[in-house]
């Protein structure tokens, strides 16, 4: 098995300084000496037990440590954060609201624009998302008079309003809590059941006052007597 042996040489030869973490030995006065950096003096150790004790203070060359045992750990990160904070690549900040300012989001998600017309909303650089107000949209056939507001969904611009009116078609089964639909007047409460047999009649109250009833039209002449 072969053998290692460390850098020696007589203590009149000694170097000044050296590589950091090179060890020397003086084989005339039995001294172990350890480089602490090229124009640095060395660290001496008069024996082998004094040198496995400095070294016992040291670490691995691999290790971990704790955020604890780093002294200036908080204040480096911290330094670190502010320097990152509201520059490109960086962090975002948050306002006292404790939401992002309006500055720091890119315009894909916060952007409108205000046009005159649908002309100039047609020449927008327009992306998904973007709000247009248009302040003259009659140039829009679904659009009668005034203005309206339109977002783009990558594809087209789509109506979500207007400034006077909102062209909606809506069926009766689609609205909630809607009043129940009677469909003709003889399912009306307190009204005749049906008009079988009452052609040429009108409805008047009944005389109890509690619904309504058909009755016959006056067809001839009526005298109302004399005193």
């Amino acid at each position: 098995m072969g053998t290692i042996q460390v850098k020696r040489g007589l203590s009149a030869n000694l170097p000044s300084s050296t590589a950091t973490g090179e060890l020397l030995y003086t084989t005339d006065t039995k001294c172990f000496y350890l480089g602490n950096g090229v124009g640095n003096a060395l660290t001496k150790f008069e024996n082998g037990t004094q040198l496995a004790t400095y070294l016992a203070g040291k670490s691995d060359v691999g290790h971990t440590h704790t955020s604890s045992e780093v002294t200036d750990f908080s204040s480096s990160v911290d330094a670190r954060i502010t320097l990152q904070k509201a520059v490109a690549n960086g962090l975002a900040t948050l306002d006292v609201s404790g939401k992002i300012p309006t500055t720091q989001i890119p315009s894909t998600f916060k952007e409108a624009e205000v046009v005159v017309d649908i002309a100039a909303r047609n020449a927008l650089s327009a992306f998904s998302g973007l709000h247009a107000l248009v302040l003259d949209a009659t140039a829009d056939a679904t659009v009668d008079s005034g203005g309206a507001e339109y977002v783009y969904d990558g594809t087209a611009w789509q109506k979500i309003s207007e400034f006077n009116d909102l062209d909606l078609i809506i069926n009766w089964d689609d609205i909630q809590n809607k009043p129940t639909y009677l469909g003709s007047f003889e399912n009306l409460p307190d009204t005749p059941a049906d008009y079988t047999g009452q052609a040429g009649k009108i409805v008047a109250v009944k005389q109890t006052e509690d619904g309504v009833e058909f009755i016959d039209t006056v067809t001839s002449n009526v005298d109302g007597g004399s005193f």
